[in-house]
């Protein structure tokens, strides 16, 4: 099972493995509150810029898939995704973390909807 949440979210045993998924440490925050850290499943420096910095309509976030999608192409990403996809068919249950609030456009559902093999993205906690 592939969960998604904040990283300021209190800790919960339902959790199972809690995976960092951003570039940068979250400010505030200990290594105990995740158990790993995988940054290569996060944008590159510029997208995530160009996104903070923009408006977040519909059309910015258009323009943010456009460049994300292919950066979760490039050998790392997917090495790391078909990974946590094993593991997740193993039974683990593993909740992907970032600094997004719940229903925002975030990368970690695009990131999930990845490792869950399916096509749509869906914006849920």
């Amino acid at each position: 099972m592939i969960k998604t949440k904040r990283i300021y979210d209190p800790k919960e045993d339902a959790d199972g493995t809690r995976i960092l998924i951003t570039r940068k440490w979250p400010p505030g925050q200990e290594k105990d509150n995740f158990d790993e850290w995988i940054k290569d499943l996060s944008p590159e420096e510029d997208t995530h810029n160009k996104w903070e910095d923009s408006k977040r309509t519909e059309e910015d976030w258009k323009r943010y898939t456009v460049k994300f999608y292919p950066q979760m192409k490039e050998t790392k990403a997917v090495d790391k995704i078909e990974e946590l996809r094993q593991r997740s068919k193993k039974g683990e249950t593993i909740t992907l973390l970032c600094y997004c609030e719940p229903g925002d456009h975030c990368h970690r559902y695009i990131v999930k909807s990845m490792i869950e093999g399916s096509s749509t993205v869906v914006e849920s906690d």
